[in-house]
C-alpha cells in the first residue's frame, strides 16, 4: 500500500470533496486531522460517499470546535473506501478550518 495524504483548508458552508478513491483501486482511511483556525466557536460535518450503494453516511456530524482546537482521529481502527468513495467536509458559516486526511492506497479492487 502507499501512503497518501492529503490537506485541504475549505470554503466555509460548502461541501468539499477530500479525496475519491480512483477507479480500479481502495483505500484505507486511516487518520483524520481537523483544526479549527478560525477565531469562534464553529462545527464540521464529515462524509463518506459510498458508491457501490449511492449513500452518504456521517463520520462526524455537525461536530464542535472551539477557536484553535483541534480533533483527531487515528489509531486502532480504519474504515475501506473502494473506486468512486469520496471523504466530503462541510463547516459551517463564517469558519475557518484545515483538514488533513491519511490513506493507505491499494491497486486493484478487494475480492
Amino acid at each position: 500500500m502507499r501512503p497518501l495524504s492529503v490537506g485541504i483548508n475549505p470554503t466555509a458552508n460548502t461541501l468539499t470533496t477530500v479525496y475519491t478513491v480512483p477507479t480500479g483501486y481502495y483505500a484505507k482511511f486511516t487518520v483524520m486531522y481537523i483544526h479549527n483556525t478560525g477565531g469562534s466557536t464553529k462545527h464540521i460535518t464529515v462524509q463518506w460517499y459510498d458508491a457501490s450503494a449511492a449513500t452518504t453516511l456521517d463520520i462526524l456530524t455537525a461536530y464542535t470546535l472551539s477557536s484553535k482546537e483541534y480533533l483527531q482521529f487515528d489509531g486502532a481502527a480504519y474504515v475501506v473506501f473502494e473506486e468512486g468513495d469520496r471523504l466530503q467536509i462541510t463547516t459551517e458559516a463564517s469558519s475557518s478550518f484545515s483538514f488533513i486526511a491519511t490513506f493507505e492506497v491499494q491497486g486493484a479492487q478487494r475480492t
